[in-house]
Parts: structure tokens; sequence; C-alpha cells
């Protein structure tokens, strides 16, 4: 038979009074420290998304940054090839300027230096012709008119040569 004794349930209340003493004292600082450390590791994993979203964002803004930088760059290379290449043209048509300067020069030097071989020739081939003619005929006072006889057939030999040679 079952039988109650004053021992069992003073056993029961004492193990109530335990539980009720526990509960307040023991499992409430228990909880309250376990829930400080939930609120706190919340608190942390809030910290630790919105850092992950400034960081996204910050990782956007520094990708159009440097799209945008990598777009000023090709454009700043762009013009400076295209200013390269106006004045690469500019030097060549400069230089071209000059080389027809030179050259023009250089045909009326040559057209000039040919010009006076071509009255020294014709000077000295007059005078060998007036000597030889006086030598021959033997009279110096005609020499006036042989000169001027000689420059008209030097003149009319000049100018059929010109046209011959196209000048």
């Amino acid at each position: 038979m079952l039988r109650l004794d004053w021992n069992i349930l003073f056993n029961i209340i004492n193990l109530i009074i335990l539980y009720l003493l526990m509960k307040r004292f023991l499992f409430k600082p228990v909880n309250a420290i376990l829930e400080k450390r939930q609120a706190e590791a919340d608190s942390r994993l809030a910290q630790a998304d919105e850092k992950e979203t400034q960081a996204k964002e910050c990782l956007t803004k520094y990708e159009t940054l440097l799209h945008d930088a990598e777009d000023e760059k090709n454009k700043i290379v762009q013009q400076a090839r295209t200013e390269a290449s106006e004045e690469y043209g500019r030097i060549i048509d400069e230089a071209k300027e000059k080389a027809g300067v030179i050259l023009e020069d250089a045909r009326d030097d040559a057209r000039k230096e040919k010009e006076a071989v071509l009255r020294q020739a014709d000077t000295a081939i007059r005078d060998m012709v007036l000597t030889a003619a006086a030598r021959m005929t033997g009279a110096m006072e005609s020499s006036e008119s042989d000169r001027r006889l000689y420059d008209k057939f030097i003149e009319n030999t000049v100018g059929q040569n010109e046209l011959q040679n196209g000048e």
C-alpha cells in the first residue's frame, strides 16, 4: 500500500521552495544574461549588415568612378591622338611648303646662274668674233657697227633657241 509519509511531503515542499528560489535567484539572472548576449549579438549582426550595405554602396561608387575615369582617360587619349595627328599634318604641310620655297629658290638661283653664264659666254663670243673680224678686215673703226650687227645676230639666235627649248 501506499503510504504518505511526512518526509515525502516535506521533500516535495523543499523541492518546490528550492525550485522557486532557483527560479528567482538563478534562472532569472542567467536568462537576463542570455537575453542581453542575444541582444548584443543581434545588434552586432545589424551593424554587420549595415556595414555590408555601406561597403556595397562604396563599391558601386568606386566602380562608377573607375568607369568614369576610364571614359575620361579614353577621351583624353583620343583628344591627344587627334591633336598629334593635326600637329603632324601641320608639320608635314610646313615642311612641304619650306621644301617648295627652297626648290623654287634653287630653280631661281640655277636660272640666274645659267643666265649669268650665258651672258659671260655671249660677251666672250662677241669679243672673239669682233677680234677675229677686226683682224681680218684690219680696221678697228667699224668695230661699233660690227658689235651692233653681232648683237642683232645673237638676239635672233637666242630667241630661236628659247623657242626650241620651250622657255
